[in-house]
């Protein structure tokens, strides 16, 4: 359903929505010298020079050194002026003023960083941790890098995850205790070794020993920890984002089930887009498809294409096989090969795109959870010159292993766990991620309606632009946007086991060369049961019609495990290349 809506989203502003071409500010600078040596256009540089007496004449001496490093040996200063027609003096001018433009660009850069870095809770200028999107609160001592490795002081690093420092166990012995979750954790100041202690007697697990890469130690009366070594024995993983001088501690299940809360309604969908496969069951699924295709023709006729599909899958949690059948309409194998190989294909590329097509109308294939793999079909036969040949694939155990995984469907909140870079403060700048906060205002529960066990959400014209507005476009596009539209809803309605159903209609005018057209799209979805049934009509040009449907059920079948007795394997290479 994300993908869906994302899709009609985008196709409905890349159709209705000009993006006005940006203009050079009036004090841009050349890349390259200003013609006849007039360097009028750098007006902030000079400004900035003319603030910082002395600073010219450095940049001055340092004008050739600036040059090798942004040229990088493409060309010789020499080469540079001769180009440009410069003398040496227009060349000391402008590095000059392009070492300023530099200076501009990175302090601009850093109050941008420091505005952001201060919005999210963080210091400008100072060493920052962020847990789960927000930063930790260093009331006196603040972290700092050592050799490279980024220190932070313990008490307030341990407290923020919800832990206690124990410095009285210390005592004489030079060491501290930590009490973090279910962890107690050992060290000494000095030493590079850690020894972590399940709480719990019970547990049956016993104490692991971790080395740090760098030593603690007692600065100003407060002892200083390797925050890589602290976020990765609990558990988190660790980043470092250098243009925000950030480290960035990360638990993607803890943020996911922070997300989740929001999203109860959407998570009844995910659970109940499957069946979930046990063990000693066996499962079938059939899927039927159709597509047409008509292109407007008013002088020579329209003309149809067509292609239908069927696939037929039964399943274990150990082997699944399939049977596919894609059958196209002659005129469309003939448009698809035109379109394809276009007028320049040899005799040898025709046959073997034939072939191709072929193999799609009569296709089976098996499959294992070792990673197993074999392929099928009549035009495998027909090429090797013997029956029942079958194409042996080695897809790798790790393959098998994901492919068969019982992990069940994602959560939403897992989804936009998965997104977040943990080496960018950017990507989780607060507990609720930009990310999150459009996929809220969309699916969020309280953007539902619900009665009789049924939730409903409509998102109009007016909803949709307005999540747009919150993007930043002018009233201007957003009336232009608005008045494009002849027609736009989706109405989701989810029922109290996750089953859905989603209706959605679009329709543009022609809008700058750009036909006018109009969508329509049903969709139902219950327990791995799915139909699908879609038009599209571009005006003048052509209209689609899709519909697709999909039903699960347990079934006395088995899959096969290896071809069947008699079979024929070879390897893809020695068919192609006998």
């Amino acid at each position: 359903m994300k993908k869906l809506l994302a899709f009609l989203l985008s196709a409905a502003m890349a159709l209705t929505l000009a993006v006005p071409a940006m203009a050079a500010p009036e004090d841009a600078v050349p890349i390259s010298g200003a013609p006849d040596g007039d360097f009028s256009w750098y007006t902030a540089e000079q400004a900035y020079l003319d603030a910082h007496p002395g600073l010219e004449e450095q940049l001055r001496a340092s004008a050739y050194d600036f040059f090798a490093r942004e040229v990088a040996g493409s060309m010789s200063p020499e080469e540079y002026m001769a180009y440009f027609e410069m003398t040496e003096e227009e060349f000391l001018d402008e590095m000059v003023l392009w070492q300023v433009s530099a200076l501009l660009e990175a302090e601009e850069e850093r109050s941008w960083v420091d505005a952001i870095k201060t919005a999210l809770g963080g210091v400008p200028g100072q060493i920052g941790v962020m847990v789960n999107g927000e930063y930790v609160k260093f009331p006196d001592a603040v972290p700092e890098v050592t050799g490279g490795r980024t220190m932070v002081p313990v008490r307030a690093i341990v407290e923020a995850l919800g832990g206690e420092v124990d410095y009285e166990y210390a005592g004489q012995k030079n060491e501290v205790r930590l009490f973090i979750d279910k962890y107690t954790i050992n060290f000494t100041i000095g030493g590079t070794t850690a020894v972590r202690h399940t709480r719990g007697t019970d547990t049956g697990e016993p104490d692991e020993t971790i080395e740090m890469d760098c030593a603690p130690y007692i600065k100003g009366g407060r002892t200083y920890v390797p925050v890589r070594f602290l976020g990765e024995i609990l558990g988190y993983e660790v980043g470092w984002d250098g243009q925000f001088q950030t480290a960035v501690l990360l638990d993607r299940d803890e943020l996911a089930a922070r997300y989740d809360e929001h999203f109860t309604i959407m998570n009844r969908v995910q659970a109940n887009r499957g069946l979930t496969m046990e063990e000693g069951k066996n499962y079938k699924a059939d899927v039927k498809g159709n597509l047409t295709v008509t292109a407007f023709d008013t002088l020579n006729g329209n003309q149809t294409y067509k292609a239908d599909l069927s696939a037929s899958q039964i399943l274990n949690s150990e082997a699944a096989n399939a049977k596919l059948s894609l059958k196209l309409s002659d005129n469309a194998r003939a448009g698809l090969e035109k379109l394809m190989l276009g007028g320049y294909s040899t005799p040898e590329d025709t046959e073997l795109f034939h072939t191709l097509l072929d193999i799609l109308e009569d296709l089976e294939f098996i499959v294992t959870e070792k990673g197993l793999g074999w392929l099928h079909a009549a035009a495998l036969d027909e090429a090797a010159g013997e029956k029942n040949v079958w194409l042996g694939l080695d897809l790798g155990a790790e393959w098998g292993q994901l492919a068969f995984a019982q992990t069940g469907d994602a959560t939403m909140g897992s989804v936009l766990a998965a997104m977040i870079d943990v080496d960018s403060v950017e990507s989780l700048p607060t507990a609720v991620s930009p990310a999150a906060q459009l996929l809220y205002e969309l699916y969020g529960d309280d953007k539902f309606t619900t009665s009789g066990g049924v939730s409903t959400r409509t998102i109009g014209l007016d909803d949709l632009l307005a999540l747009y507005k919150d993007m930043g476009l002018t009233e201007a596009d957003l009336a232009e946007a608005k008045a494009a539209f002849q027609e736009f809803s989706i109405t989701m309605k989810v029922d109290s086991k996750g089953g859905v159903t989603m209706a959605c209609a679009m329709q543009t005018a022609a809008l700058d060369g750009v036909p006018g057209l109009k969508l329509t799209m049903d969709v139902k979805q219950d327990s791995g049961n799915a139909a699908i049934s879609m038009t599209l009509h571009i005006a003048n040009i052509g209209e689609g019609r899709l519909t697709l449907t999909q039903t699960w059920s347990t079934t006395s079948g088995k899959p096969q495990d290896q071809p069947p007795e008699g079979a024929i394997v070879v390897d893809p290479a020695e068919l192609l290349n006998p």
